[in-house]
This record gives structure tokens, sequence and C-alpha cells, in this order.
């Protein structure tokens, strides 16, 4: 034996545990239904250390509800069956829920059937799968409640369009022709103090029929795009607003505006416009608070506001899992290149802050 193999031999465990303690992933080696090696990563998965897991029962890792079919899948690796991996999903001391990834091969140790195999804290690839399919499942359901939205809204704007816009017109069309009629026979008749009064009145009624039909049109573009964002601008546009909100819902709202004007597109305007009704509603549906308060600021190129309510707040489990409303809101500042927060506040109400890329005048 040469010296090289000499000093390997006498070494080889020292580097044998160098290399595999200092790996990234859990390594075990599990035989005859018991984990016979395990290093120190695989023991730190599981909040413990490898000398409390050495000799234990394979079962011993998972929770109570999946120890058998971990069994079952140890002992279907051990006959050489081709499986997928096995996820673990455990509440670890410390940690909270993890989960981990076995994964492992058929081996002969010592003349005996063996596992060997590694572990992988997966938790966060799972979570944001979850994350992933929940996004979707919010989505398709956000996209089935805005097509209902919007055939409701296209029901409601061609029953005023025919009901109403179309009864004016009518109604218009009918008093001209009126009017036509009696001026025709003021060619042949005397003018009398009776006709005009009678002209006048006619004339008062179109009058007043197409100031309702002005007010008709003016409901239906309201609906489509609000005025006030045109004639108050947008900073002018959210104080009339949350204004209506608090005398409609007798919720108390104090609105703070940056300092910098608003130069940003107006499609980006109507999008945050959105996002503060939606956020405003949400409160006024689930809040049960008196008060809200609504504060715009300006973090270099970007516009953050929030909306903060004295109410009961988001039960910890929701923080994620909002309403449909508030999925349009996250929808909305996505599609603007921002991302929205949810959460509660230090009283305990319910907190939105919103983060918006945006222009301002300087």
């Amino acid at each position: 034996m040469s010296d090289f193999e000499r000093d390997f031999s006498s070494n080889a465990a020292h580097l044998f545990h160098g290399i595999v303690d200092q790996n990234a992933a859990g390594i075990y080696l599990a035989q005859g239904g018991v984990l016979r090696y395990v290093n120190r990563q695989f023991a730190r998965f599981f909040g413990t250390t490898p000398e409390r897991l050495e000799g234990r029962s394979v079962a011993d890792v998972a929770p109570p509800k999946q120890r058998a079919r971990l069994v079952a899948h140890y002992e279907n690796r051990i006959e050489g069956a081709p499986l997928p991996h096995f996820l673990i999903q455990a509440e670890i001391r410390d940690q909270g829920l993890r989960q981990i990834e076995l994964h492992g091969n058929r081996v002969v140790y010592r003349g005996e059937p063996a596992v060997v195999g590694i572990a992988l804290d997966v938790t966060e690839r799972e979570d944001s799968h979850a994350e992933l399919v929940e996004s979707r499942s919010q989505l398709r359901a956000l996209m089935s409640r805005l097509e209902n939205a919007q055939d409701a809204e296209r029901t409601q704007i061609a029953l005023e369009l025919h009901d109403n816009l179309g009864g004016l017109l009518t109604a218009l069309k009918f008093d001209t022709a009126r009017m036509r009629r009696r001026l025709e026979r003021l060619r042949s008749d005397p003018v009398t103090p009776a006709a005009i009064d009678e002209l006048l009145q006619l004339n008062s009624d179109i009058t007043g029929t197409a100031q309702e039909s002005i007010a008709a049109v003016r409901r239906l573009s309201e609906q489509l795009r609000p005025s006030s964002l045109a004639e108050l601008g947008f900073y002018g546009a959210l104080r009339d607003y949350a204004a209506k909100f608090e005398t409609r819902y007798g919720i108390a709202v104090s609105i703070a505006f940056p300092h910098d004007a608003s130069c940003a597109a107006p499609a980006a305007e109507l999008d945050a416009f959105r996002m503060l009704q939606e956020g405003l509603t949400n409160v006024a549906r689930h809040a049960e608070a008196t008060q809200v308060t609504v504060v715009l600021s300006r973090e270099k190129d970007a516009l953050v506001f929030s909306i903060a309510d004295n109410g009961r707040g988001y039960p910890p489990e929701n923080h994620r899992r909002s309403g449909l409303g508030l999925v349009g809101v996250r929808e909305r500042a996505r599609r603007l290149g921002g991302r929205v927060d949810f959460g509660n506040g230090p009283a305990g109400g319910a907190r939105i802050v919103v983060h918006l890329p945006w222009q301002f005048s300087t």
C-alpha cells in the first residue's frame, strides 16, 4: 500500500464528513426502516441534530398523517420500484410549516438493500407555486366578474339609451313637429297673444327635454370615464370622490397629496382613480370603520398612496386572499408596473399601500 493510500484510508472518514456536512442538500441513508446516517443539513431541515435522528424510524421525520405513506414509499424504494419524490409537509419548531422533498435510490450497503438520497427544502418553491395557482384562480374569477360587470354595464347603457335618452329624443321630435304645425298655422291665422304664449310654452318644453337629454348623456359619460378627472385634475378628482364617499357612507375621510403636480398619462390616472374607488368601497363594505385616511406621497419617480381605516382589519390568514375588488386593485397596479401590499396598520385596521411608477411636474 502506498503512502497516499495509507494516508487516504486514515483520513477518508474525515474527508467524507467534511464534504457531506457542507452540502446544501440534506443527505441520508436508510436501511431496515431506520435512518442509519444523516448529515447536518438533513437534520437541520427537521429542526434537530444528526445524533437525535440517526437510529430512528424513517417514519419519524414525517407528521402523523403522512407516516404510513412515507413508510410505504420507502418499502417500494427498497423493492426497486421507480418512484417520484416524496413531499413531507411538517410544522418544524421555530421554522413554521416547511415542505421537504425526499429523493432516493436503492443501493446495497453492507450486503443489505438500503435507500440513499437527498432532501431539499422546497418551501419557497411550493409557496410560489401555490401563490401562482391562487393568483391564476383569482384572475379567472376577476375576468369572469369583469365580463359580468361589462355585460351588466352594457345592458344598463342600452336601457338608458333606449328607455331614457330614446324617450327624450322621441319627445323632442314630437315637440318640434308640434311647433312646426303651429308656425305653419300662423301663415294664415292672425298672430294673437295666445298663439305666442303657446309657442313659448312649446319652446320651454323643447328646452327642458334637451336639458334632460344632455343630463342623460352626461350620466352615460360619467359611467365610462369620470368627468371630474378632466374638470378637476387628478388630485381634485380624488378629493371630490372622497367627499362624496364621506357623504354617502358617513365614514370620515382625510386625504393628503404631494406638493408635485401629477403629469401622468390619462390612462394611468384613471387606473389610480379606480384603485382608490375599489379601496374605499372595500372599506365601506367590510371594514366596519368610522374613519379612513388616504395619503398620497412621492418617492422619487413613484407615487405611493395608502388607504388605512380604523375598522376590524384583515384576519391574519387573509392578507393575501383578498376579495375580487382588491384583486382588481392588484391587477391595475401590475398593469402600471407597480405593486400593492395588503396588511393591518399599527392600530389594527386594514391598510392598503400602492406603489406606482409616476410622472410628476418636476
